[in-house]
């Protein structure tokens, strides 16, 4: 169980809030604002992929019926209790809920039928059209009781209309008598006590006949029902205890329903709080950009291009340097680098994308990326310096260490920042050391952060360590908070101290204080950095390289393939079409003999038939024919075989190796593979200096736009575009790009897809936001 401390530290609760805001209940956002990570990974698991059905139904369908809906649980269970009257608006609000249960059940049915969203919650709805029209039957548009909610009542509400209707005329006459006879302080009735009366003037409150309920605060008018008015008003006033009454025996009927269904009402309520809250999540994902990873058995952490979200919130994705770390058989990871070099954010990227994915959330990584289900996950980060307990900070530090030690095993995952800070550094190093090898033995896995070098030095030398590190930019002397796994990095102090412009004197004085086996370790691990960068450039290289290669050579395979296939076809239809013409000439000449036979070989019969005969023969020729070359006879003696050739619009070069100048079709070996082609797409080339053919790489690219719309085009057509545009992306320095493929029938977006996912230039690739066109469009990020 990850402890309480270690969420608040993680920033946990900032996410939560984060999908709270898109949570439309009252339960749904006290249900977010309580959540932990689930104590399961079956459970965790199982959350997560109910997100992503959510969040698919958002991108292809509207948002589901979830309205605002309160705690109703208390109301719930008091109806159930006998001769309870529940108000009106409880009421109202429980007949809200029974018909969101309703339209849930549907919006599920009809868009996710096969999906475990749908098994998960189908039962659980409350379904009743009867129960929801009991209820709605007694309320208008405004939520008050209507006249016909019951016989009673509309005879009452009659009469009470009835009798203020006569109160009204006779009020009317009064006032009109005592103001013309300057009796009353102003033309106006008002009410005291539900009951009707006039305004007299104090000093002719004598000259008025009938009952005073009050006077003004000045004690200049005196309210008094006119003696004439009394029965009227006691009437009325009747009628409306007698409304009161019925309406109270409608709500206590209404309410003694509610409590026949409310255990089925508090499971829909169940339901409908926990699809609020996947729905949150799955909203949540379309804003991150996010996904839900797998979670393996074996220990193991692969994070793809992660990014922190609390960061990528603040600053934007294009802003947050993505994090992939990659963890197998090393217990122990220690990362070095720089200050404020981005090591913390390292370990705190982890930890709460552990924490996300633990609590069935999508995390802003590649859907690749795999997790390990931790039963706790703990850690000894920032300044624990306690005034109270007369700690500082390297205590502090200790009585967490030693606390980490006491309760960690094979399932936990421990974060430690700076380790063996705050004391002699010798004797940090030592502790540090002895503190991890104590947690490599408890087969724990353990990601730190150090500014020691001696402890990089430990790390390449016992087994199950890892070194990583914080890159940084040696030229413009700044990090570039990009992880680098498997490589020690330098603090970078004194090139810093440079950069802030300290003067060189002071910096060539710290020098001499340097321990000289520490320089010397300090200088390799920078060279090593400046190596691994160039060969980390080169490999970009050869990737690129490898991956067009990759590319053209599956085109071709798939080409050949089409062509194979074209061919059998050809001669099957070719058999076909010249047995039937076989069989029609045998046909021609057995009639041909016939009527001979049967003329007993008159002249002008053979005569005849010899003509017939004559123009079978001249069929069959023309049949026979070789068809005319279309192609411009001097293109053809432009190009020869053995000619170096380029292909317009492409870098791709080679030997022409093949012409077929009847289909105006080329081979063109490039040294790696065969690629066809058009004659009339041909340049002429000069041949390259080394004699294998490869293609050529420039910065130079024919990329015009980033978005490629190929709509209504046919997946044969658009393979060679495809892998040309991501090329010429690469090659122009272009990370994002666009392909329309139009949603249609989806064949398009498959082999999109397909390509991209087997194209070693692409980084990452998804449909597009439902703003931005959908499943008709696919998003590319390039590496």
């Amino acid at each position: 169980m990850t402890d309480s401390a270690v969420i608040e530290k993680l920033e946990f609760k900032r996410i939560l809030n984060f999908i709270s805001n898109y949570s439309s209940t009252d339960l749904g956002k006290e249900y977010i604002d309580n959540l932990s990570p689930y104590g399961t990974k079956d459970e965790a698991e199982r959350e997560g992929q109910l997100v992503s059905e959510a969040k698919e139904l958002l991108i292809n369908f509207e948002y589901p019926p979830i309205n605002y809906l309160p705690n109703l649980n208390v109301n719930l269970s008091q109806s159930s209790i006998e001769g309870t009257i529940l108000r009106k608006e409880s009421i109202r609000k429980i007949l809200e809920l029974a018909e969101i249960s309703r339209k849930l059940y549907s919006y599920l049915k009809s868009n996710a039928a096969e999906t475990n969203l749908f098994d998960y919650f189908s039962s659980s709805f409350f379904i009743d059209r009867n129960f929801e029209n009991h209820l709605s039957r007694i309320f208008n548009q405004n939520g008050e009781i209507i006249d016909n909610a019951s016989k009673k009542l509309a005879e009452i509400r009659k009469e009470k209309i009835k009798k203020s209707a006569g109160l009204k005329t006779v009020i009317e006459r009064i006032l009109k008598g005592f103001s013309s006879s300057y009796l009353v302080q102003e033309e106006y009735v008002t009410q005291r006590d539900g009951r009707f009366v006039l305004p007299i003037k104090a000093e002719h409150k004598r000259h008025v006949r009938g009952f005073i309920h009050s006077e003004s605060n000045t004690g200049q008018t005196v309210y008094i029902e006119p003696e004439e008015t009394l029965e009227l008003n006691n009437e009325i006033l009747s009628l409306g205890f007698a409304e009161k009454r019925e309406i109270e025996r409608i709500l206590k009927e209404i309410t003694a329903l509610i409590g026949k269904n409310s255990s089925q009402l508090k499971y829909a309520l169940e339901a409908i709080t926990h699809l609020d809250v996947i729905f949150a999540k799955a909203k949540y994902s379309m804003e991150i950009i996010g996904s839900f990873p797998s979670f393996n058995n074996n220990r193991k952490i692969n994070i793809i291009n992660a990014r922190h979200p609390i960061l990528l919130k603040k600053i934007g994705r294009d802003k947050t340097v993505p994090l992939s770390f990659k963890f197998e058989d090393n217990n122990i990871t220690l990362i070095t680098g720089p200050n404020a070099g981005g090591k913390t954010v390292v370990l705190k990227t982890i930890g709460l994308l552990s924490l996300m994915v633990q609590a069935g959330i999508h995390i802003p990584a590649d859907p690749d990326s795999e997790f390990f289900y931790f039963s706790k996950i703990m850690l000894d980060i920032g300044d624990e310096q306690s005034l109270e307990d007369d700690l500082s900070t390297f205590s502090s530090h200790l009585a967490n260490i030693k606390s980490i030690i006491q309760q960690s095993d094979e399932n936990t995952l421990i974060l430690i920042d700076e380790i063996g800070t705050g004391t002699d550094p010798s004797e940090g190093t030592a502790l540090a050391a002895s503190f991890l090898i104590t947690l490599k033995d408890l087969n724990s896995i353990v990601i730190a952060t150090t500014h020691h070098g001696n402890l990089k030095i430990i790390a390449s030398q016992i087994e199950n360590f890892q070194n990583a590190s914080m890159e940084f930019d040696l030229e413009n002397l700044q990090p570039t908070y990009k992880f680098r796994q498997g490589t020690p990095g330098s603090s970078y102090a004194f090139e810093v101290a440079q950069k802030i412009g300290l003067e060189k004197s002071i910096l060539d004085l710290a020098g001499e204080f340097l321990d000289g086996d520490k320089t010397k370790v300090e200088t390799f691990i920078i060279d090593l950095e400046n190596k691994s960068v160039e060969l980390g450039k080169k490999l970009n290289q050869l990737e690129i390289e490898n991956s067009r290669l990759k590319g053209l050579a599956n085109v071709y395979e798939r080409e050949n393939k089409k062509l194979k296939d074209q061919k059998e076809k050809i001669l099957k239809d070719t058999k076909l079409k010249a047995d039937k013409f076989l069989k029609d000439i045998n046909s021609q000449f057995e009639n041909t003999i016939k009527n001979i036979k049967e003329s007993n070989a008159r002249k002008d019969t053979i005569m005849e038939e010899k003509l017939n005969i004559s123009e079978i023969k001249k069929k069959v020729k023309s049949s026979f024919e070789e068809p005319k070359s279309s192609v411009n006879l001097k293109e053809d003696k432009e190009f020869l075989t053995g000619d170096y050739v380029q292909i317009k619009d492409s870098l791709t070069i080679g030997e022409l190796v093949e012409i077929d100048k009847n289909k105006g079709n080329v081979t063109i070996d490039t040294g790696s593979i065969r690629i066809r082609a058009k004659l009339k797409n041909l340049i002429h080339a000069q041949k390259p200096k080394s004699a294998k053919v490869i293609p050529t790489y420039s910065n130079t690219s024919s990329l015009s736009s980033t978005v490629l719309d190929i709509r209504g085009r046919k997946p044969e057509e658009i393979e060679f575009e495809v892998i040309k545009f991501i090329d010429d992306a690469h090659l122009s320095g272009v990370k994002n790009v666009e392909i329309i493929h139009g949603k249609g029938t989806g064949v398009l977006r498959e082999t999109v897809h397909h390509l991209l996912k087997n194209h070693q230039l692409v980084d990452a690739f998804e449909i597009a936001s439902v703003e931005f066109g959908g499943a008709g469009a696919t998003n590319i990020k390039l590496k």
